[in-house]
């Protein structure tokens, strides 16, 4: 009878076990507004599709995603690979880069894109804003400091690791921790001098020492500023890393306080013409206006019932698994995005099912890079 007991209480156990990470090994879907094969053109942009990047604050994004049908029927229609007259795809993608503040704000600004979701630096501002004016600067340091200004110039962006003015102490036995294996150390205050020695290491490794003066009454933008300039793929001399300290002084150990941290990533992404995301394709980069435009050129895609299909790494299209089609009841979908809420995905082998999209003539195996994506099987 015990026996019995203790087998049903440790089932019960191992039962909220495997629900719990069933639960956490889930992915949330973030869709956008639903439409139907009835509409033969329709378009998401930050508004009706908050899988696309976007800042409240200042009122950026400017993500789109076009859906133009062709052979339209009230069960299925075709989104063509093959240009029409005014050269346009049957799925057409466009995005633009604006710019942003820093969130220490009299290091100016920056220019943001978003790209397939998420926000990505594309290159620095020399705008004389009014944040920095209040405090008396009369120059981008930034932007002055860097020797390339801007990563579409060489068809790259880059993710924003950090933008942050929260106020925080090191110490010379509590670094700063950055992004991508990155940390900057104080290593010595000398207060006589009030001079702070820093350095920076990737992975435990030292790849870079400055001196800043934070603590001088004096100090100036270039005195209170670490910056650590790299080459970011095939960009030279950018600042990848800057560090604005409010002070540093000599107590019971070494502290310097921090109120100034940005951070780009040191692996560019790629958009130079005819990079292949899965289905979507860069057409055009311009580096003037920062735009980026792709489209499903060489892949005819069907939409019919109960599809669920990827356009571009995590952004899907899904159809409805409805049961009435007719013309007053026309096939419903909407695109969505994945994010990924547990652990256990990252590691997840799951494939991607999809019969409906026709690859080029001649082609027996995919141009589609490798990426990650898991699908959410539910219907409208």
């Amino acid at each position: 009878m015990k026996k019995s007991i203790l087998l049903a209480i440790s089932m019960a156990i191992i039962s909220t076990i495997v629900t719990n990470v069933v639960v956490a090994s889930n992915d949330v879907e973030v869709r956008g507004q639903v439409t139907d094969i009835s509409v033969p053109v329709f378009t998401w942009n930050a508004l009706n599709f908050p899988g696309f990047f976007y800042d409240i604050d200042e009122n950026i994004g400017a993500e789109q995603i076009t859906l133009s049908l062709s052979g339209m029927e009230s069960a299925s229609a075709i989104l063509d690979g093959d240009a029409d007259l005014d050269g346009n795809r049957g799925i057409t993608y466009s995005t633009t880069a604006q710019p942003k503040d820093f969130k220490f704000k009299p290091w100016g600004r920056y220019n943001v894109i978003g790209f397939l979701g998420e926000g990505n630096f594309v290159s620095y501002d020399n705008t004389v804003t009014q944040s920095m004016k209040d405090h008396q600067e009369s120059a981008a340091y930034l932007y002055d400091n860097s020797q390339d200004k801007n990563l579409l110039t060489n068809l790259q962006i880059s993710r924003v690791l950090i933008d942050d003015s929260t106020e925080q102490v090191v110490t010379s036995s509590k670094p700063l921790k950055l992004k991508e294996g990155y940390a900057l150390n104080l290593k010595s205050v000398d207060a006589d001098a009030n001079t702070a020695t820093l350095e920076l290491t990737k992975n435990s490794k030292v790849i870079d020492s400055k001196v800043v003066v934070p603590s001088r009454p004096d100090a100036t933008m270039s005195d209170k500023t670490y910056y650590y300039r790299a080459e970011v793929g095939a960009t030279k001399g950018i600042v990848q890393i800057a560090v604005h300290f409010k002070n540093a002084f000599h107590a019971s150990e070494d502290l310097a306080s921090i109120d100034g941290v940005f951070q780009i990533s040191d692996e560019p992404i790629s958009v130079e013409p005819n990079q292949q995301y899965d289905k979507m394709m860069v057409r055009t980069v311009d580096d003037n206006t920062d735009t980026i435009t792709m489209d499903n050129k060489d892949y005819r895609v069907l939409l019919n019932k109960n599809k669920d299909m990827v356009l571009m790494q995590n952004i899907h299209i899904k159809t409805a698994n409805q049961d009435a089609i007719n013309d007053t009841n026309p096939l419903r979908y909407y695109i969505y995005k994945t994010i990924t809420g547990g652990p256990e995905t990252e590691t997840a082998d799951e494939g991607t099912s999809d019969t409906n999209s026709v690859k080029p003539k001649g082609e027996e195996t995919s141009r589609e890079p490798k990426l990650p994506s898991v699908t959410v099987n539910e219907g409208l």
